[in-house]
């Protein structure tokens, strides 16, 4: 257990010599609204190690320690961002054993299942969606978290070999940089698109009015207290609620009765504003102009369609591994194969080199 800066110089120390380093975190978006890193596991030759990172510990000499390495992570991608977001650090390189696992054909690459089938050991699945700023936090808890990193290295090396075996070893190497990369952009919130929750499509111009109201007055909620914004309100009673009011239908029924007063008197509001809002301030709405249609990409996209599929059978993987619906049509409309979201490895197999 990491608690203290002693502690944590001596992980760093730790880190800075080993050969190798396993890594995962915890966060807790699904309990609160402004999310925190709540701890992070490491482990490497000497150990496992849970560092406790609502401490208030300086966590640099970590990150420092972690420069240049390459990290052993499953899933990596939300790591990525919150370590970027919260501490500024951003790997040199990583390994993530989930995208190795898609890469050779595994069709469960849950973690969980990989270990089960590798070390034949159940992981708990119970605390994944716990409270990891609990403090102190339960023994079940503690095990879960530190599971995450004791079988990372191993299942890394077995799936390393298969991938070496293969001749794959440079595609996850591709996949990991391109996911390195993806994860430190920012991703900013559009004032036009961000109130438009799952379901909005159903309502009319007077509805999403009111749900863009209803989403505001939620989110000022959820800041105010700290928590989820579905722990307010759920996306559905929203447009539920919105599509009543913009009708002038009663939907005092839909609002749940425990809400307190106060925030059912915000909530009202809320509902009234957007019942005022004038036909002329409705939310745009861009309309996408109507084209024709371009058969010759069309036929391109078929025929690289037919490749990917072709390759992926043969491999015996995803075939959206080495391009998506979105990446064909893009590529079938780009005559010079240009596009940087394409890496080399998927360029060869679609035969764009």
């Amino acid at each position: 257990m990491i608690t203290t800066p002693i502690d944590l110089e001596h992980l760093a120390h730790g880190v800075r010599h080993a050969a190798w380093v396993a890594v995962d975190t915890e966060a807790d978006s699904r309990h609160c609204y402004f999310e925190k890193l709540c701890r992070m596991q490491v482990s490497h030759p000497q150990g496992d190690y849970l560092v406790d990172t609502l401490a208030g510990m300086d966590l640099s000499p970590l990150m420092k320690a972690f420069d240049g390495k390459e990290l052993i992570l499953h899933g990596a991608d939300f790591d990525l961002r919150i370590l970027r977001r919260t501490v500024g650090f951003v790997p040199a390189a990583v390994f993530d054993t989930d995208i190795a696992a898609r890469l050779l054909g595994v069709q469960q690459t849950g973690f969980g299942a990989l270990v089960e089938k590798h070390f034949s050991v159940h992981l708990e699945k119970a605390s994944q969606k716990a409270d990891w700023a609990l403090r102190p936090l339960p023994e079940k808890m503690l095990k879960y978290a530190i599971a995450d990193t004791h079988y990372l290295k191993p299942l890394s090396d077995i799936l390393r070999a298969e991938l070496v075996r293969l001749g794959r070893l440079e595609w996850l190497q591709q996949c990991c940089a391109d996911l390195i990369e993806r994860s430190a952009i920012t991703r900013e919130r559009d004032p036009q698109t961000e109130w438009r929750v799952k379901g909005w499509a159903v309502l009319g111009d007077a509805g999403l009015a009111v749900l863009r109201e209803l989403w505001h007055w939620r989110e000022a909620e959820a800041q105010a207290v700290d928590r989820p914004p579905f722990h307010i309100l759920n996306n559905e009673r929203l447009i539920v609620i919105a599509d009543l009011a913009s009708h002038r239908k009663e939907f005092h029924q839909v609002i749940p009765p425990r809400m307190s007063p106060p925030r059912r008197h915000r909530l009202l509001d809320a509902v009234h504003r957007g019942q005022n809002v004038s036909p002329a301030d409705y939310p745009f709405l861009p309309k996408h102009a109507r084209t024709k249609p371009d058969f010759q990409a069309m036929r391109r996209a078929a025929a690289i369609k037919s490749v990917r599929d072709a390759h992926a059978k043969e491999l015996g993987i995803d075939p959206s591994l080495i391009a998506s619906r979105a990446t064909i049509e893009s590529l079938a409309r780009d005559h010079e194969g240009t596009l940087p979201s394409v890496m080399p490895w998927q360029r060869k197999l679609l035969k764009m080199e």
